[in-house]
């Protein structure tokens, strides 16, 4: 291999996903050896999120502390290069591209340029255009070193034996931060619950039309008062609490997911995957108009996969 790409993991386990596929990829592309930085942004006392991958059958390694900007002089030294790094003809940083409006997108343009030794891999990534080459090594990475475990699981072998709809809410988006969530936090987090569930609602029509006898099945991270927003009995909630690690748990709920036969997939980086690393052959995957919800933008253009239907 020529050299290093140490991709920079953050915030929860979708978008750490994300990073980790993108990265995987670009190195196969750069030819280099991949290592992830699962260390460097969740040493803030602000950080709320945790590394969560180590769970994941993955073949490669982290970074060792050497090669990682750690503490303030790291900071500095990061910063400082970053600067720099626009008037180097050997680049230090691998750096997502965003528009003008912070919109990202795919940009193959990334993997022509020159890149020093070590180059450093910062972004969200969230595209399957920067992975799709290599889907069945990220799947086998991606499967749960679990799995003896979750396939126990009581709701599995139902999953497995109806014709099942994941469905995914998303509470508390906007207020799940670090300090106390403002008003206008907490009125854009039920605003965006509110938008969820009319999409179900409409995307449960939909599949009431189309298939026979679906049974829905519900994740959420939060099912506090949910059982009033729907009227219908065929909704399964799919509420792990017996499981008491936290990390334990969304691993255990991700697996399942990824057993439903169709999909009505919500903006977020954890539905997603658990539809993506769906085997089923012949799935039905639903996903949101882009101006459905009233207060919130997905950043990528390229965030949805061509074959999911927009409703």
């Amino acid at each position: 291999m020529a050299g290093k790409l140490i991709i920079r993991l953050s915030n929860n386990i979708g978008n750490q996903m994300f990073m980790y596929a993108a990265g995987y990829a670009a190195s196969k592309k750069l030819k280099r050896s991949f290592y992830y930085d699962k260390i460097s942004s969740y040493n803030s006392f602000k950080n709320i999120s945790k590394f969560g991958l180590e769970k994941f059958n993955l073949n490669e390694k982290p970074a060792e502390s050497k090669y990682l900007f750690n503490g303030l002089s790291g900071y500095l030294k990061r910063k400082l290069l970053k600067k720099i790094d626009v008037y180097r003809s050997n680049k230090y940083f691998l750096l997502e591209k965003r528009n003008s409006d912070k919109t990202t997108f795919y940009d193959e343009k990334l993997f022509d340029k020159t890149y020093a030794k070590t180059v450093y891999m910062e972004g969200y990534f969230e595209s399957e255009k920067y992975f799709s080459d290599y889907k069945d090594e990220i799947r086998k990475q991606f499967t749960p070193n679990q799995y003896n475990d979750f396939i126990n699981n009581e709701y599995l072998s139902k999953i497995k034996k109806t014709e099942s709809v994941s469905l995914c809410i998303r509470q508390n988006r906007f207020s799940e931060k670090y300090g106390k969530p403002s008003i206008y936090d907490k009125e854009k987090s039920n605003k965006f619950l509110s938008d969820q569930i009319s999409y179900i609602h409409k995307a449960i029509s939909y599949f009431k039309m189309r298939l026979k006898k679906p049974v829905f099945y519900l994740w959420s991270n939060d099912f506090k008062n949910l059982d009033n927003k729907f009227n219908i009995k065929d909704i399964i909630f799919i509420n792990n609490e017996h499981i008491k690690d936290d990390l334990d748990r969304v691993h255990c709920d991700l697996f399942l997911m990824t057993n439903c036969k169709h999909f009505v997939v919500i903006p977020s980086a954890f539905n997603w995957w658990g539809c993506w690393l769906s085997n089923y052959k012949d799935s039905i995957v639903l996903r949101p108009n882009n101006k459905h919800f009233s207060n919130f933008d997905i950043k990528n253009k390229d965030y949805w996969p061509f074959k999911w239907k927009e409703i």
